[in-house]
């Protein structure tokens, strides 16, 4: 299959899988619904079609209705779970192909009428329909069962480095860690012990698709976890994790689920008592949808070997924390462990309602500890900023936020309490030295789950930005971890915020330096980035002479990988130049393949040269793809990236705001005076050109 037949089907696959699927069924509901017909009346379907209706022609006619319904039952199996039966999609559809060959065949032999056209072609597009979903299907688990990570496939005898020597990588720009010590045989000099590490997920409903990002970023470093533990939403990581998936694969698999599928409402009947109501949805979307298609498999999760997990859930009834091991967890206890209170029913098991322990902590530090872990990795999503806000559902999340940060608080003060004991020289049972505290947060607040379901955020964008997050804490970790105070979770509100997303994709050929030269080379190769674009604070983007924001991304590039995250990018929507009459717009990309830093370099020259060329200026990406963490690196590549008038829409249409409402567009109106006042006075004919002294921005922002 082609690139851009792949691109195409993954981009169905992505934005019209439910109404693919609805299709999908009608046409499996009205296969089994005709073949019937033919089974039980041959004759009157015969006869409509002006066919031999005799007995040997009607007996065949059933033999074919019974296929009919066997492969329309097929179809409709398939697609209760189409990732594990995909054999049903390719032979229905094959045989929509040999229906409409034999009917049209039937038709030019004058066997039928001109009437059983009609039928031929409903199974011409069934065929279509049907082998195009097989081949999305396909395409997409060529993408998910990337290869995994080198830290997974590391052999047991070698230590994991340590967080100063990935500090001292990072910083020297190697690319990778230093190569691991080996473990030496009896009478060698053996290296220093490895520290034994947990990796505890924290909750935050679906926004915990950003733990896969950060969990994507820990393995790429070569961290091994020897226990991890999940509570509230970070159980989807810790199942999806413990069910075999690499890092990779869980972010692919996030990134294709369609986030519609956690809603499943409760029976209608239930409604009409709302004094009486359990909750407002219930599991049966997370259990038939979300679980399979994040591929959560229960049997996996018990026979884990590579490390060792716990589930927490509450025990309503003892009103305690239970941490489940994973080889004894069951399908039951992973909802129960995500059933938050008022949004999902508990889940009865022995005569105990059990639910989300969020209420009780949202991160089981000392369960770590008392498996002996020297480090603790805490993966944290949930918000503590001092802003207060109203409205029932904001402040439900602080109730959450304070629970969860509250009980948080209360285990690191007895990490420090063990911490002293040991450093006064007392006998700590499993702990030889202190316990080293690294807590991985956001910048600013994630997304709440409405904002989620808006799409105002994606769970691609949350990925690529916990990928993000987790590097630049590697990047200033300490092999002592962080103090263990309430700071240590705070993050700051970003004032008058936008967000947006953005698309670019061209031609890129690697041995070449020249983007127009890359761009027309046969060997090159379509480089597509993702880009999420946010700008915290509009007062100061617009007084920034360079408007910087900040960029999160994943890029793909068929020589280098499908799936590369970008460890760290910026954006200047305008920068000036010697030329008043020209600025450019840049972009800056550092991400890692095969062990090796690269750095993609873009830039749109935004000048009015003769001729209509507004167009070509804002939407073409002159690009520049450098061997190294920044552009000073060798250039091994080049081509032009295209923004398309789908992705131009599609960008405008992701504008977004935290702050909404009237705030919210005035942030957008803003931006957009900004852009269209620059453009306006590069382009606009006989327009004055604004020097850079003595303007504020652009002439058109104060």
């Amino acid at each position: 299959m082609s690139p851009a037949s792949s691109r195409w089907l993954e981009r169905q696959a992505r934005v019209n899988g439910r109404a693919w699927r609805w299709t999908l069924a009608a046409i499996g509901w009205i296969t089994l619904a005709t073949g019937a017909a033919q089974m039980l009346m041959p004759g009157l379907e015969l006869r409509i079609l002006h066919a031999d209706a005799s007995p040997a022609p009607a007996h065949f006619f059933r033999i074919v209705g019974m296929f009919m319904v066997l492969f329309g039952g097929l179809l409709l199996h398939g697609l209760h779970e189409p990732r594990a039966n995909p054999a049903a999609f390719l032979w229905t559809g094959l045989q929509k192909v040999g229906a409409c060959g034999m009917v049209a065949i039937g038709v030019a032999r004058g066997l039928l009428s001109p009437l059983a056209l009609a039928v031929a072609a409903f199974d011409a597009l069934s065929a279509v329909l049907v082998l195009a979903f097989y081949a999305s299907l396909r395409q997409r688990e060529q993408i998910i069962t990337v290869l995994r990570p080198r830290a997974e496939e590391a052999s047991p005898d070698v230590t994991a480095p340590s967080v100063s020597e990935l500090r001292v990588a990072d910083a020297t720009g190697s690319g990778a860690p230093p190569k691991p010590r080996r473990t030496m045989g009896e009478g060698a000099v053996v290296a220093a012990e490895a520290p034994r590490r947990s990796l505890v997920l924290a909750g935050g409903g679906m926004r915990v698709a950003w733990q896969a990002g950060v969990l994507r970023a820990l393995t790429d470093a070569r961290l091994s976890f020897a226990h991890a533990d999940g509570t509230s939403g970070g159980i989807i990581t810790l199942a999806m994790w413990m069910s075999g998936l690499s890092p990779a694969q869980m972010c692919e698999r996030w990134r294709t689920l369609d986030v519609k599928d956690f809603v499943s409402l409760m029976p209608v009947d239930d409604y009409a008592r709302p004094w009486r109501l359990t909750a407002l949805g219930d599991a049966d979307g997370i259990i038939q949808r979300v679980f399979p298609h994040l591929g959560v498999n229960v049997e996996a999760i018990r026979v884990n070997r590579e490390r060792s997990g716990t589930f927490n859930v509450c025990d309503f009834a003892l009103k305690t924390n239970v941490a489940i091991p994973h080889t004894e967890v069951d399908r039951d206890q992973l909802v129960a462990g995500i059933s938050l209170p008022l949004f999902m029913p508990p889940v009865e098991k022995g005569g105990h309602p059990y639910l989300d322990s969020v209420w009780i902590q949202d991160a089981n530090v000392m369960e770590a500890v008392h498996r002996g872990a020297d480090e603790v990795w805490i993966v944290w999503c949930i918000g503590n900023t001092p802003r207060y806000q109203d409205g029932f559902f904001h402040q439900y999340v602080h109730m959450i936020e304070l629970s969860a940060n509250g009980a948080l608080f209360a285990q690191l003060e007895q990490v420090r309490e063990l911490n002293a004991r040991i450093l006064a020289g007392e006998h700590v049972p499993g702990h030889a030295r202190p316990i080293a505290v690294h807590l991985i947060k956001p910048e600013h607040p994630l997304p709440l789950d409405p904002d989620f379901y808006a799409g105002h955020v994606t769970a691609a964008t949350l990925i690529d930005q916990g990928y993000s997050d987790a590097c630049r804490y590697l990047a200033v970790a300490d092999a002592q971890g962080l103090p263990l105070t309430p700071e240590i979770t705070q993050m700051t509100e970003p004032a008058y915020d936008l967000t947006f997303r953005e698309t670019m994709a061209g031609p890129l050929a690697m041995g070449t330096t020249d983007p127009e030269a890359g761009a027309h080379d046969g060997r090159s190769t379509p480089f597509t980035m993702h880009c999420t674009i946010t700008i915290d604070d509009m007062d100061a983007f617009i007084r920034d002479p360079d408007h910087a924001a900040r960029l999160v991304a994943h890029v793909q590039y068929k020589p280098l990988g499908w799936d590369l995250p970008v460890r760290e990018g910026s954006f200047n929507l305008f920068r000036a130049t010697d030329d008043p009459r020209t600025k450019i717009m840049t972009y800056g990309l550092r991400f890692q393949a095969n062990g090796q830093d690269y750095f993609l370099d873009g830039t749109k020259t935004l000048r009015d040269d003769p001729g209509p060329d507004l167009w070509r200026d804002t939407t073409r990406l002159y690009s520049y793809l450098h061997q190294g963490v920044d552009a000073r690196g060798p250039v091994v590549g080049a081509g032009v990236l295209v923004l398309g008038m789908r992705e131009l829409l599609h960008l405008v249409a992701s504008m977004h705001s935290s702050r909404g409402g009237v705030e919210g567009a005035e942030v957008v109106a803003r931006f957009g005076r900004l852009f269209l006042g620059a453009l306006w006075d590069l382009y606009a004919p006989e327009a004055p050109v604004h020097e850079r002294e003595g303007e504020a921005a652009h002439g058109h922002e104060g």
